[in-house]
């Protein structure tokens, strides 16, 4: 069943919505959904109900709520603090994080990031960033809207770097290895910070600073991946051994 976001309404079982406006053609052309289609409703924050589409046309969209849906979001929450890289790739990890599911994305400038966006081009790209988000967590069925914050300086995400664990993939690490720190019990609190670098990755001076602040700097392996998948190979890892992918909670 198609999941439908229904922010900012309460719901309960018995009621009845409407469906947001941007999702009728989608509902309508793509999904060729029709009266007493069965869908999922969710309020974007864990709330989420079964129910029956009662009328569908482009204009107007409504759904009847009928029995909750358990919540099914990890028990590891995931931030990604991901330095911007070039082109379309940003959209790619962004859908990506989300399947994988995270918590919240952080955007962040760092030193050797090639995009240098002017106010007007930040709104966009957050607009398009958290419109992505919301389309992924639709798609994968989840009940819940990652968070996707405004444009971080490096400074400013230092600052996150103390209140969780943290870890950071970096290519001249030679001592720890994530499959090493994997194998280790996951963070007490459930609540994990992965700060991904762009395409030339973190500066050595950057790097220093993150371990200073608490920090664990990981080797990925023999090989040199892009950024954009290094955050899903990360994502997925720690999902899998501290979290819910595989199918089994490990919290």
């Amino acid at each position: 069943m198609h999941v439908f976001f229904v922010e900012g309404t309460s719901l309960a079982a018995g009621s009845e919505v409407t469906l947001a406006p941007a999702d009728l053609n989608h509902a309508c052309r793509v999904l060729r959904l029709q009266k007493d289609s069965p869908v999922i409703v969710s309020d974007g924050q864990g709330l989420a109900f079964k129910g029956i589409i009662t009328a569908l046309t482009p204009r107007e969209g409504r759904v009847r709520l009928a029995a909750a849906v358990p919540p099914a979001e990890s028990p590891l929450r995931v931030t990604l603090m991901q330095a911007l890289v070039k082109g379309e790739k940003m959209d790619l990890i962004v859908r990506q994080a989300v399947e994988l599911g995270v918590a919240r994305l952080v955007p962040v400038a760092t030193g050797r990031s090639i995009p240098r966006l002017n106010a007007a081009k930040e709104a966009g790209r957050l607009e398009r960033w958290r419109k992505i988000a919301r389309a992924a967590a639709a798609q994968c069925r989840r009940a819940v809207i990652p968070v996707v914050e405004p444009l971080h300086s490096f400074a400013e995400v230092l600052a996150l770097v103390g209140g969780a664990m943290t870890l950071v993939p970096w290519e001249k690490e030679r001592h720890l290895s994530l499959g090493a720190l994997l194998r280790q019990p996951g963070p007490g609190d459930g609540a994990l910070l992965v700060f991904v670098g762009p395409e030339g990755g973190f500066s050595a001076a950057e790097a220093k600073l993150l371990t200073a602040a608490g920090a664990r700097t990981v080797q990925l392996g023999p090989r040199i991946l892009r950024a954009e998948t290094a955050a899903a190979a990360v994502l997925g890892l720690v999902q899998a051994a501290w979290g819910d992918l595989g199918g089994d909670s490990h919290r």
